[in-house]
């Protein structure tokens, strides 16, 4: 095994080898490529979570089709991971990230153009929707580089607590909501009662009610700060509407804010957020009665929600088994393997309405609840982003100050344009 890998993949890696003979006799999801039986190592660096769903999904399908690949799962959730990994020559062989992690991954000469790669092979990109597709093509340029295929996307909703809308007689929300009449259903459900203060509704941060409008930080072409706007103006002033609800200002306590406090404190009535479904399991388990309705939208953008991260698995510029890696994308985006992916309560990226119609249908956990909601929004187009992490840092921090009253918009949103094109000035030098 390599070095500085064994932590990271030990537990999955007896996994795999002592179930590829098991593994040999279950039904193939494709025919077998003939000339391919010599017996490879490939080492998969995955941002999603490695776990018994995640073998079962992506990894055994693998071994069932191509016995002789062994797949090495590691960790390649953080861009730290992978400077270890590039500093020690160990670079894993496939990798699978979310969209916005390719500019950086291409920035260090991790990534390729597979599309060649795909030509060659004759693989079907038509099979995928054109939006998940295009959310990989222009993530690093405006060339359409194709660096991987999209295995699974996330999505938006709305989640809530029932019992707290049934303590204080308000009806459920709905699908169909504008981010107005989410906020007037809010203002019902943020009380306090027996010193237990209910927060009507989070909406996990700023960004995420920006993302929706297609804003964007930093120009890409100029480098220079594009936040002093009145759309980003607008934004403020929407999640200042939501957290100026008396009582729903985010708590002191970080365990009442956020996905904590809908999942574990339960104070929280209504959560803007991504798939929770995994961790909603636990939560049933201690009495949270939830349900699900579609992302709450912009009245100018109906049915329209924010960034999905597209997951994409694709193979490494210096891997030395680009065959094998094609073999291992293929089974991961089979229309086997991605049924599997869509009952399961995953988003496949594939075009076939049944697997499309199949969302959640085998998850016993969303059995009665409104899935169909969550399917009823798309997501927006995917920004182009530059100096992402540096300029939602600043960007935060401003509405923050909003919200508290200690400057007035237009002040802060010329203030943080002016500190972020300052930290992009010192990134510039350190690139020289």
């Amino acid at each position: 095994m390599r070095a500085g890998i064994r932590v990271h993949a030990s537990c999955l890696t007896v996994l795999l080898l002592a179930g590829t003979a098991a593994g040999c006799g279950k039904e193939e999801t494709a025919p077998r490529d003939k000339g391919a039986a010599e017996p490879v190592k490939l080492v998969l660096a995955s941002h999603l979570p490695i776990n018994d769903e995640f073998n079962k999904l992506y990894i055994e399908p693998v071994r069932a089709k191509y016995p002789n690949i062994t797949l090495e799962v590691i960790s390649g959730n953080q861009l730290e991971q992978w400077d270890q990994y590039i500093a020690s020559g160990q670079i894993p062989d496939m990798f699978i990230t979310f969209n916005g992690n390719l500019p950086p991954l291409a920035e260090r000469g991790v990534i390729e153009d597979m599309t060649p790669q795909f030509q060659s092979r004759k693989l079907d990109t038509g099979r995928f929707l054109d939006n998940y597709l295009n959310d990989i093509r222009y993530a690093v340029t405006e060339k359409g580089e194709l660096y991987g295929l999209p295995i699974e996307t996330t999505f938006h909703a709305l989640y809530y607590n029932k019992n707290i809308f049934d303590k204080f007689g308000v009806a459920y929300p709905k699908d169909g909501m504008t981010w107005e009449e989410t906020i007037a259903i809010a203002q019902k459900v943020t009380r306090q009662e027996n010193d237990v203060q209910y927060r009507g509704l989070d909406i996990t941060n700023v960004p995420r009610l920006a993302q929706p409008l297609g804003l964007e930080y930093v120009d890409r072409k100029t480098e220079k700060a594009i936040v002093n706007t009145d759309t980003w103006k607008r934004v403020f002033e929407l999640g200042k509407q939501v957290y100026t609800i008396p009582g729903n200002a985010p708590s002191a306590n970080a365990e009442l804010n956020g996905q904590k406090g809908f999942l574990k404190s339960q104070t929280v009535a209504m959560l803007s957020d991504i798939n929770l479904f995994s961790q909603l399991t636990e939560a049933e388990k201690s009495g949270l009665n939830w349900d699900v309705v579609q992302h709450p939208y912009y009245k100018e953008q109906p049915n329209v929600f924010g960034n999905a991260s597209v997951y994409v698995v694709g193979a490494t510029k210096s891997s030395k088994h680009k065959e094998q890696a094609l073999q291992v994308m293929e089974v991961m985006t089979s229309n086997e393997v991605q049924m599997n992916v869509s009952r399961l309560g995953r988003v496949s990226p594939l075009k076939s309405p049944d697997i499309q119609k199949a969302f959640g249908q085998d998850n016993p956990l969303l059995k009665g609840k409104n899935t169909a909601g969550i399917v009823k929004s798309h997501p927006v187009k995917y920004p182009v982003y530059v100096y992402r992490d540096l300029s939602e840092k600043i960007v935060r921090q401003k509405f923050d100050d909003f919200a508290a009253g200690k400057a007035d918009v237009n002040t802060l949103l010329r203030q943080a344009e002016e500190e972020i094109n300052k930290a992009v000035q010192i990134e510039q030098l350190k690139k020289k």
